[in-house]
């Protein structure tokens, strides 16, 4: 299944938009799941791959959440693992250039990589070993002979009674100074640059035991040292990028490295984001594009962050960072997908087959441009137009190995989630009160208002963030949650109990609104109709078409107000108001089901009843 995404190319052009800028913004694509983050940062390695060095990984991967079999937790953590292999996919060859090396990184890795050598499980702990000094290696058919020979000599600083992480270091020491190797001669630099860590008084074998007791500390201490390894990495990319070595002149680099984090709302990518932001607010300037993907609108860590659309971060909108680290990043939200964009994901889906004209608007108007949406409902389409199945609602209830379209949307958007068909019922619900209202009469007993805070929790760390009138924020995630509502049980028409509980729960409230509503969605328009009527002379004619739209947004669950009233004369001259409300609310109503295209007629009739209604400024 192809997913059409933002181009390419548009991320290019925020580093370039910013180049002569203090400083690169560490850019975050914000959103929720579906709208092609991570498809982007793939795209965005691959396109890269080849012009410079480029590292991408995903902080939902399981490589992040815990140790590895047999390692310490307190010499490991999901910003170790995340240092190490940027640093392996960076240090891949590029070109001319040569390999980049870390030397670094390596020697705190490996002083923190010491602090968990004390079972004498000596094939894990050369494993490690191996893993990090390789990090120093320009690569050859030499890298295995010094290596080995550093790592035997390590194991053998090990005493009997378990390690001790200072004798550990201090072998480390005197190997990379005996070494006659480039690798030795670098991993003596990379150890030098700890002479400056905090209180280590210009030595660098005590800034290494500081750097391992803090991370084995856990807590504050812990980040401390984390912060000083992504340091390490930056010191060691802004040396891969200085062009020499001593008086070694080195082949020019071209651009910059760029660092992808995807899902940095998890610990690995957001602990690192934060060392990044945190290095640059102190005045740490660095070579790297960093470009990263958040789940969700926003993060904690992330609250002085700029918001930027992808055209005004593209154009190189102004900004310019605070005082804070949260303000040294730009978060970026990506656009839906154009009309013209769904048409050809269809099309690319579909090929031989011809695509209903209406098709492409329709399903652009259900998914709201959602890449996911889009991709789903296209490959929908491929296996099932020839079938006869030509609109949105005949693709989501189509099945694929046993399971409805609708169904495995709901899994990609709300992946484990356990309470879809409570959530399918809350779906109708506008606001807290009245998902509290629906839980209490139509949910479990045991579920009520703690699950509904539970699921308003999830929804908003999936970037669903509440929005008025609406429990279930996005207009394509509702409109699936109703299809299962009203196709998962069909023997239980659960979606009709749960209109009737929030016509009633709004019947004489101070939100005549919300009853209409409701009504409208069990099939009778009369209470909209006279609030229409009502309202017309007393709002504002803006006031009074959003209450149309409103309205008519009540889902299409059955056949309402089938009966026409007798059809205006030609200049919309009809004396009676409370016809001429009702004929536009049923032509609106005909226009709005999202799940069906409208046909042309129907447009025209709405946009020729409106004109009776409303002055041609509001149009």
């Amino acid at each position: 299944m192809t997913t059409a995404t933002t181009p390419t190319p548009a991320l290019f052009d925020i580093p370039r938009a910013y180049e002569h800028s203090p400083e690169l913004p560490f850019v975050v694509l914000a959103g929720a799941r579906g709208l092609g983050r991570s498809t982007v940062l793939r795209e965005l390695c691959a396109a890269y791959r080849g012009r410079g060095p480029v590292a991408l990984i995903d902080g939902e991967e399981s490589r992040f959440d815990r140790p590895p079999p047999g390692r310490p937790p307190a010499s490991w953590s999901p910003v170790y693992e995340a240092l190490a292999v940027v640093a392996e996919q960076l240090g891949e060859p590029d070109g001319g250039a040569g390999r980049i090396t870390f030397p670094r990184l390596a020697c705190g890795l490996l002083a923190v990589a010491a602090g968990g050598w004390g079972d004498r499980g000596l094939s894990r702990i050369c494993a490690e070993a191996e893993r990090v000094l390789l990090l120093s290696d320009t690569g050859g058919w030499l890298a295995g002979r010094w290596v080995g020979k550093a790592v035997a000599r390590l194991v053998s600083s090990m005493s009997d009674q378990g390690p001790v992480v200072e004798a550990i270091i201090e072998s480390a020491l005197e190997a990379f100074s005996e070494g006659m190797s480039s690798s030795h001669r670098r991993l003596r630099r990379g150890a030098v640059w700890y002479r400056d860590h905090p209180n280590a008084a210009g030595n660098p074998k005590l800034g290494l035991v500081l750097l391992s007791r803090h991370f084995r500390a856990g807590g504050d201490a812990r980040t401390h040292a984390e912060h000083h390894l992504v340091r390490a990495l930056l010191a060691d990319l802004d040396d891969a990028y200085a062009g020499v070595t001593g008086v070694v002149q080195r082949p020019q680099r071209a651009g910059r490295p760029m660092v992808l984090l995807d899902n940095v709302q998890e610990a690995a990518g957001r602990r690192l984001m934060e060392s990044v932001l945190r290095a640059r607010a102190n005045g740490r300037t660095d070579q790297v594009t960093f470009v990263a993907g958040l789940r969700g609108q926003g993060h904690p860590a992330l609250r002085n962050a700029t918001r930027r659309t992808l055209a005004e971060a593209t154009r190189g909108a102004d900004w310019a960072p605070g005082g804070t680290p949260s303000s040294h990043a730009l978060l970026v939200s990506l656009p839906p997908l154009s009309p013209d964009d769904t048409r050809h994901a269809l099309e690319g889906a579909c090929p031989g087959l011809a695509i209903p004209p209406r098709l492409p608007f329709a399903v652009h108007r259900l998914t709201g441009g959602n890449p996911l949406g889009t991709a789903l409902l296209a490959a929908s389409a491929g296996r099932n137009l020839a079938r006869g199945l030509a609109t949105p609602a005949d693709l989501l209830l189509a099945e694929d190995s046993g399971r409805r379209t609708y169904e495995a949307a709901l899994d990609r958007l709300l992946p484990d989630e356990d309470h879809l068909d409570e959530l399918a019922v809350l779906s109708l619900a506008h606001d807290h009160d009245s998902a509290v209202v629906l839980a209490e009469s139509q949910l479990p007993v045991n579920f009520g208002e703690s699950g509904v805070r539970a699921l308003a929790s999830r929804l908003a760390a999936e970037g669903h963030a509440p929005c008025p009138d609406h429990f279930v924020s996005d207009p394509f995630l509702r409109a699936l949650l109703l299809l299962r509502l009203r196709h998962g049980r069909p023997d239980r028409p659960a979606w009709r109990d749960a209109h009737r509980t929030l016509a009633a729960h709004y019947a004489g409230s101070a939100r005549p609104l919300h009853h209409a509503h409701h009504e409208l969605a069990l099939g009778n328009p009369d209470f909209a109709v006279a609030h229409l009527h009502d309202t017309y002379h007393s709002t504002e004619p803006r006031d009074w078409l959003a209450s149309l739209t409103f309205l008519t947004s009540a889902p299409h669950h059955s056949p309402d107000d089938a009966h026409l009233p007798a059809p205006l004369g030609p200049a919309g001259t009809d004396p009676d108001l409370r016809l001429r409300v009702r004929r536009v609310l049923h032509a609106a109503r005909r226009t709005t089901d999202p799940f069906s295209p409208p046909a042309p007629e129907a447009a025209d009739d709405l946009r020729r009843d409106l004109a009776s209604l409303l002055p041609e400024s509001v149009l």
